[in-house]
Formats: C-alpha cells, sequence, structure tokens
C-alpha cells in the first residue's frame, strides 16, 4: 500500500474522530450550559478531552494543571455558597427575635422620608425569601431596619 493511501486513511480516520469528539464536547458544553457549569459537568468535559486527545499530541501538563486548579476553585465556591446559603437560613430565624422589641427604620422616600421606631409583633417569610417584620407603623423588609431596641 502507497504511503499516500495510508496518510489519506489516517486522515479520514481523524476528521472521523475530530467530528465526534467535537460532537461529544458540544453535547457536554450544550448539557453543561442548560444547567449550572457545576463540578460534575466541568469533570465530564475534563474526562471527554481527556479520553479524546490524540496520544501522539497529548494535552500539556500545564494545561492539565490549570484545569485541575479551575475544578478545585469551582468546587470550594460551590461549598461556600453552600455553606453562605446555611448562614443565611439561620439569620432568617434569627429574625424571630425580634418581636416585641423596637426597631428604626426610614419610611418613604425623598422629601417625604422620615425615621420611624416601632414595634415588630410578626415576621414573616415571603415566596422570593424577603424576611418581613410586621410592626406598629406597617410593614418592613429586614434588610431596612436600622436599629433595634429593648423596649423599656
Amino acid at each position: 500500500m502507497p504511503v499516500t493511501d495510508v496518510n489519506s486513511y489516517t486522515n479520514t480516520t481523524d476528521i472521523a474522530s475530530i467530528t465526534t469528539n467535537n460532537t461529544n464536547t458540544s453535547t457536554a458544553v450544550t448539557n453543561a450550559t442548560n444547567d449550572t457549569l457545576g463540578k460534575d459537568a466541568f469533570l465530564k468535559l475534563l474526562i471527554a478531552e481527556l479520553s479524546n486527545q490524540d496520544p501522539l499530541n497529548p494535552m500539556e501538563d500545564r494545561e492539565f494543571i490549570s484545569q485541575m486548579a479551575t475544578f478545585s476553585s469551582l468546587e470550594q465556591m460551590q461549598n461556600m455558597n453552600n455553606t453562605l446559603e446555611g448562614i443565611a437560613q439561620v439569620n432568617r430565624f434569627n429574625a424571630a427575635n425580634y418581636i416585641g422589641k423596637a426597631v428604626a427604620f426610614t419610611k418613604g422616600e425623598g422629601t417625604e422620608a422620615q425615621q420611624v421606631a416601632a414595634v415588630v409583633n410578626h415576621v414573616w417569610f415571603d415566596p422570593n425569601g424577603v424576611t418581613i417584620l410586621d410592626t406598629t407603623e406597617g410593614e418592613v423588609a429586614l434588610n431596612d431596619i436600622e436599629g433595634v431596641s429593648e423596649i423599656s
């Protein structure tokens, strides 16, 4: 068999392999885009890249280390996000401690804005995750509270 035939066959195989690799990678990226690009999607993408790389031209060590560092950063950010969500949940229920206390907040806007002191009667959580304090002067979001004190 002449050398040109072997090269032609190799090139055809390479083209089919590249097409398959691009399709697999494209599918992984599309699936990752539909969800959030989490650590599972990132790991699948990395495995697809490693399993479909050319054995004669493998990924350089620097690229692999960079991708693993990115993976590690992504995992730590997700862990930190989970921790912050837990803290926010605890803080949300700590708002119940405001019941029976005086709170200060600004009511109105612009030239009609005035500082108001009111007693908290109830605490509730709206569907958007905002903690609402029901006071003697109306409802106010927990984030808008400027001061808290005991009633003397």
